[in-house]
Formats: structure tokens, sequence, C-alpha cells
């Protein structure tokens, strides 16, 4: 596959997300040096999504775009933001080989004290091992090598062009045995085809073995583009899964699919995915990185909460539930007032004057608070 490589220089780095990213990476901000992709997975969201801007859909894993000023513009930018996790970095072969962008990243992050997140797909990583340390060291580090499964055929039908599985194991290793938090991300699981327990137990018995300490499990998307790659891919690795993904997506010949499966199988794969986590030992969310300081009872609560909005959608919990916790869990995340000040002054009554909480969820916050009773 011939790649080619466009240099330019973009205006801005750094995504300033509007919410902290939870209960799933805890990230707030993100920043990546190119744009495409060689690995080219059938599956990946990014194909066709506004992430390529206008190029062509299909020059997604064979044009990279360089953002040969990546390394300055991080420098800049991080002068003006406030401490929190950033997602940063992309090391993919051999655009990294070329341009070092990714290394020159991290060194700006180190010099900068932020904490930093990474989900990758590359063995490269490790090269940059020495600098992950001394920012480990200095505040928080998180990975998650990402895979959705250890099958070999079916990486060969869904991601012929990524790195092999077994070496992000063994980057899994190195990570881990330099104290770096580290876990899998499990996306996607594909529907029919690898979502049985066998597979699911399969990655999730190798990241235990390899020292990662949760597994993060998330569904096929299907959307655009990205959808008809899948779809393609799913057909020429079993010509009776077409059919079947079909019905999965409420997909009709000629139509457009719906975006996610239906509620009730996502359920059930995560809650078949959190008993197997169990059963090894491992989690099925990321713990979340907490700075210290008079705001870190609210992170902590805001933790909880987020975790509370993904134990509701995994037993099938109303929307008005979820949302309402969400809601509650954004609202103590991005509060400047210490939520454990305001419960010792107002109490419950106090918590209610915070945007979004209501009389259930005060009363629930207060028992967390209470359990957290260095902080009272």
């Amino acid at each position: 596959m011939m790649l080619e490589f466009s240099e330019y220089k973009p205006k801005r780095i750094v995504n300033v997300h509007r919410h902290v990213d939870g209960p799933w990476f805890w990230g707030k901000y993100t920043a990546h040096p190119y744009v495409g992709c060689r690995s080219g997975c059938e599956f990946c969201y990014l194909r066709g999504s506004r992430y390529l801007g206008k190029r062509d859909p299909e020059s997604f894993d064979k044009l990279i775009q360089v953002k040969v000023n990546a390394v300055d513009l991080l420098a800049e930018e991080l002068l003006h933001l406030e401490m929190d996790v950033i997602s940063a970095g992309d090391w993919q072969q051999p655009a990294e080989d070329r341009y070092r962008l990714s290394r020159g990243m991290l060194e700006i992050i180190h010099q900068y004290g932020f904490p930093l997140f990474i989900v990758e797909r590359s063995p490269l990583l490790a090269r940059d091992l020495d600098l992950l340390v001394e920012i480990n060291n200095q505040t928080w580090v998180g990975v998650v090598l990402s895979m959705s499964n250890l099958d070999s055929r079916l990486k060969h039908a869904f991601e012929p062009h990524s790195p092999g599985i077994n070496r992000r194991l063994e980057t899994m290793e190195q990570l881990a045995a330099a104290g770096i938090s580290v876990g899998t991300s499990l996306m996607p699981i594909l529907p029919i085809i690898g979502d049985n327990e066998y597979h699911l137990e399969e990655v999730i018995r190798a990241t235990k073995d390899h020292g990662g300490k949760f597994v993060l499990a998330g569904g096929l998307t299907m959307d655009d583009v990205q959808a008809e790659h899948t779809l393609q891919a799913f057909s020429t690795y079993d010509p009776d899964a077409e059919e079947k993904m079909r019905q999965l997506y409420s997909w009709s010949i000629g139509g457009k699919p719906k975006f996610s499966p239906p509620p009730a199988y996502i359920s059930q794969l995560g809650l078949l995915v959190r008993e197997l986590c169990e059963r090894h030992g491992i989690l099925d969310r990321m713990p979340r990185y907490i700075a210290p300081g008079p705001l870190a009872i609210n992170k902590r609560i805001a933790e909880r909460l987020f975790l509370h909005t993904y134990d509701l959608e995994l037993e099938g919990g109303s929307q008005y539930q979820i949302w309402a916790y969400r809601k509650a869990a954004w609202a103590v995340d991005e509060s400047s007032e210490n939520i454990a000040d305001i419960f010792i002054s107002r109490g419950e009554s106090g918590l209610r004057e915070i945007p979004g909480i209501g009389k259930s969820i005060s009363a629930q916050i207060g028992k967390w608070l209470r359990e957290e009773n260095s902080f009272l």
C-alpha cells in the first residue's frame, strides 16, 4: 500500500472538550500530530467522519497529514490551559519514525507538568518509555492498548495493516513493569463473530497476564462510509454475517444503519465483560487520576456519579435517570466550590443549590461524603 505524507501548519493543536470524558478515559484535552492512519482498520469510526475534513474517506489510510508545527503549538497552548489530563501523541509508523512529533509532544507535556492519557495500537509507544516514566513520576500517565480481539483471522479481516496484537501485549507488560497504569481498550467488540464469552475472556485473561489492571469494552458503531467498509469486511469474513448485521443494526438494503445496536444487546455485552473482569480480578472501568488539592473531593464524587451512570446503562435504567446522574456529575466536576464544604455548612439543601442536583442525588452525594469522612 502506497503511503503519502502531506505537511501543513494548523492554527491550533489542542481540542478542549466541554466536559471530562467520564466514565471512560477521563480526559479534558486531546492533541494529535497526524490526520489519517496507516492501520486503516475497517471498523474505525474516524474513517469518513469530520476528523478527515473534506478529504476523500478512501484516503484515510493512504495519506497522512502531518502537523509539522505540532510541538510548538502545544507549547504555546498549554500555557493558557488549566491543569487537567491531556490525551496526546500518535505513534503510528512510519510517520512517527520520520517526524518524531509524538516524542516532541511528550517533552512539552513533561516540561509543563500535565498528566497524560494515551490510547494506542502501536508498540512504538515503548520507544518513549523513559519519558513516560518521568511524566508518571511527576504527575500521572495512563495507557490503554487498543484491540478488538486476539483472533488472528479476525485481525486479518478487520485490521490487516495494524501492528501485531502480541507486540501490543508485550508493550503493555513493559509499561506495567515500569509502574504505569495500563489496561485494554476492547473496542470495538465485533458483534456476531467476536462477542462471545470465549473471545472476550481471551482478551481479559491476556490483559491480566500482561500486567493490565482494567478492560474498557465498547460496542461497534456504524456510520456512513465506515459502515460500508465494516459490512464488507463482515461479508468477506463470513457471508452469513451480513444478514445478521443488517438485522442487528436495522439496516435495510439501500437504507442506513442505526448508529449502534439495541440497548439490550449493549447492556448484555457490558454485563458479560464485567463478570469476566471480576472473574480475573481486574476492573471494567479505568480508575480516574485525581490531582491533590482543595477540589479533589469534587473529582472523586463526580467519578462516583459517572460510574453510576454506567451502572444504570448496564442495568437498563431510564434515560431520564442516566441523564440526571450525568448532568449532576458534570456539575460537581466543574464546580469551583469544595462540595464537602458545601455539605458541612448547608447540608443536602446546599448540595441542591448546585444546578442539576435534585433531592435523591443530593442524598446519594451526602451518603458518599459521609463515607469520605476524612473530608468532613
